[in-house]
């Protein structure tokens, strides 16, 4: 949109230029500098009056969306197209929005200027007046000292405004609540998510997080800047417990906890993704392209990209405890407290407690009997896939090696042990986003595979993992399933998820906490809804529906 009609109370407009010219610092590069010199910075930029108002309020947030509670309506007032006066830091929604309160904040009537504005996701400057983008190579002293500024303090003023965003949507969701009790359930909570353009895999994985109850009572424990945080260290350290006080969560944490908040709101209607997708993708820049991606991957960059933010949180808490030491400013003695109290400080992240396992590996010598166990972390367990296949003639003089091809995929696919199976290749594996490769031809198989709905684990389960006695169950219950339907070439992922009562039991047994108020078992294992959801398209079905899905993904919690 082109502005051609400034307020009449605005100051007469000076003679614009568009030619090449050199940058008005001394210090600057030598290099020429070609872009369109703007006559308004003098009088449309103020550094101080920026600064001011980016310590007073919310960092990339419209300051008029926020005032209308505009993120409770199904969009996030988190935009990515927030545009800043370069006069007096107000925050507005770009021309691309519904509101464009940018455009009307330039428009109304005042003395002085407020024609010059930057974007806060990609730091294009703009000036309404002259109707053109500007280049911080023109006027280089005032804007590039601005853009370096913001572009300093963004770290710290995003995480803050989550924080205080985050604070607003709990004051709803309290609201929302107590409304709900009064009128009643009529069904079970599940709310659609928008396709932003090939995001099937990213909306299918977040129905399965959303109904994933502890990942959202973790992380509303620790969501808070100030948070307290208490480390006991192992018995071996011989170390007193130690309470660290740990700052507010990192944005990409921040946005998938408003998210997860947000799918519990009682509005109808579907949720935007946006915010959460674009945090995602600027830690893991492979998903901007909006191309049809894998869904597994897609939960292991999620969820490493949130364990990551808060192992520096955690990180940072402790080091803070003991006055922020050095390589050089600390002694021996200190070093191995913050190395004791680190190690087990970061396994105290809510994504370890949740979803984070241990596969060992045993090996014993035959000749000496030494035994070695080596431990892996793992988030899931992947499973090969029992296929039938034609045998296919072979030719003399390769009989030999095709014999021995044959040993090692019936062992393969004889055992059955979950955790010895992930070590194998997954040729045959249905992997939906790859493509052909090891002059290995990757298949999807598309017939169905069964899968239970109680999952025992004893048998595969270590003596210290298990916790119980000799001859019990280790129960783990479905709850959710992500489904591809289509080619490895391209197709849709959709959801099937369980809407079911919390388990106080499991929420006691990762919290540590007992009488856990408001929650209560269900009356049977089996007790719950499952619903269908495909982007927005929302279906209660029965079981067997579920059970019948072309599975991708499977989601188990523990029933202890």
């Amino acid at each position: 949109m082109r502005v051609k009609e400034p307020s009449k109370a605005l100051p007469e407009k000076a003679k614009r230029s568009k030619r090449p010219t050199l940058p008005h610092d001394e210090d600057s590069s030598d290099d020429i500098a070609v872009g369109f010199t703007c006559q308004h910075v003098n009088l449309a930029v103020s550094v101080n009056h920026v600064k001011r108002a980016i310590a007073e309020n919310l960092w990339s947030v419209c300051s008029e969306c926020l005032k209308e509670r505009r993120f409770y309506d199904g969009q996030p007032v988190l935009l990515t197209d927030v545009w800043l006066c370069l006069k007096c830091g107000f925050q507005g929604c770009g021309q691309s929005s519904e509101s464009q309160h940018s455009l009307k904040h330039f428009k109304s009537q005042r003395t002085e200027l407020h024609c010059i504005i930057i974007n806060l996701s990609t730091w294009t400057i703009w000036c309404y007046e002259c109707d053109e983008k500007l280049s911080t190579h023109c006027n280089k002293k005032v804007l590039a000292q601005i853009v370096d500024f913001l572009q300093k303090h963004i770290s710290k003023t995003q995480t803050s405004a989550f924080s205080r965003v985050i604070k607003l949507c709990e004051e709803k969701c309290e609201i929302d609540e107590k409304m709900k009790a009064r009128k009643g359930s009529s069904g079970p909570s599940v709310k659609g998510i928008t396709n932003l353009g090939n995001t099937c895999f990213f909306n299918a994985v977040m129905q399965n997080l959303a109904q994933s109850y502890i990942l959202t009572e973790l992380m509303n424990e620790s969501k808070e800047n100030g948070t307290k945080l208490k480390i006991s260290p192992s018995s071996d350290s011989q170390l007193d417990p130690l309470v660290v006080e740990l700052s507010s969560p990192g944005p990409l944490t921040s946005a998938l906890f408003l998210f997860l908040h947000s799918m519990k709101e009682t509005e109808k209607g579907p949720l935007s993704p946006k915010v959460l997708f674009n945090q995602l993708c600027q830690k893991a820049p492979r998903f901007k392209s909006f191309q049809q991606q894998d869904s597994q991957e897609l939960l292991h960059y999620l969820l490493d990209a949130v364990r990551t933010e808060e192992t520096k949180r955690i990180q940072a808490s402790i080091l803070k405890a003991f006055n922020n030491p050095t390589t050089k400013t600390a002694d021996d003695e200190t070093r191995k407290k913050v190395k004791a109290y680190g190690r087990e400080g970061v396994k105290m992240n809510f994504i370890d407690q949740i979803f984070v396992g241990e596969l060992t590996s045993t090996v014993m010598c035959e000749e000496c009997a030494n035994i070695s166990m080596v431990k892996d972390p793992f988030i899931d367990i992947s499973l090969p896939i029992i296929e039938e296949r034609v045998s296919k003639p072979v030719l003399l003089g390769r009989v030999s090696k095709y014999r021995s091809l044959q040993e090692t995929d019936n062992g393969q696919y004889s055992g059955t042990s979950t955790i010895e199976h992930t070590h194998h290749p997954r040729a045959n594996k249905k992997h939906p986003s790859s493509k052909e490769k090891a002059g290995l031809s990757l298949r999807k198989v598309n017939r169905h595979v069964d899968f239970p709905l109680m999952l025992d684990l004893a048998p595969f389960c270590s003596a210290t993992c298990k916790n119980v006695n000799v001859g019990d169950k280790v129960l783990y219950g479905l709850y959710g399933v992500v489904e591809h339907s289509g080619s490895m070439r391209g197709g849709h992922y959709t959801a099937y998820v369980k809407v079911r009562t919390p388990s106080r039991r499991l929420l006691e047994h990762i919290t540590g906490k007992r009488n856990v108020p408001g929650l209560k078992e269900p009356d049977s294992e089996s007790a719950g809804q499952w619903v269908h959801v495909s982007d927005t398209y929302v279906q209660v079905v029965p079981e067997s529906r579920a059970l019948s899905a072309q599975a991708y993904l499977l989601f188990y919690e523990r029933i202890l």
